[in-house]
């Protein structure tokens, strides 16, 4: 370098350094992604358990081994479905007014049913519905 002559302290162009609030942000997203990642692996090693307990299920010779696989079959889906943010809409055989909007009626009728009957719940992620519940018309109870 001439006698003479600065040395610039500016990095030259395109390799410009980040300021430090950037480099946090980025270091931010980078754990942002990690944690998303991880929440995301128990979710599948959960949906890989329910996997293994379905085959339990399926060969299970006595029927108390059945109904025990069942029942682990069952917490494997919830702890997966847990995982991944999901929850469940409505409960089994309750009776509710009808709305096309909110159910997916499960029998073709010729009138539509004021009152339906949840065969199978519905599943949402937050406030957004992926499945509505399954709907029968709810039979009228007999008097005695």
């Amino acid at each position: 370098m001439p006698a003479g002559e600065k040395k610039s302290k500016r990095p030259k162009s395109g390799t410009a350094k980040k300021s430090a609030a950037r480099q946090r942000a980025a270091q931010g997203v980078s754990l942002t992604d990690a944690l998303a990642e991880a929440a995301w692996s128990e979710a599948d090693v959960a949906l890989a358990q329910a996997l293994a307990d379905f085959d339990e299920v399926e060969s299970a010779k006595r029927k108390s081994a059945r109904k025990d696989a069942w029942e682990r079959l069952g917490q494997a889906l919830a702890r997966a479905a847990r995982k991944r943010g999901l929850s469940r809409i409505g409960k089994i055989d309750e009776r509710t007014a009808f709305d096309a909007g909110e159910h997916d009626l499960n029998e073709s009728v010729a009138k539509t049913p004021k009152s339906v009957r949840i065969q199978a719940r519905g599943v949402a992620r937050g406030d957004e519905v992926l499945i509505k519940p399954r709907v029968a018309p709810a039979r009228k109870k007999k008097r005695s």
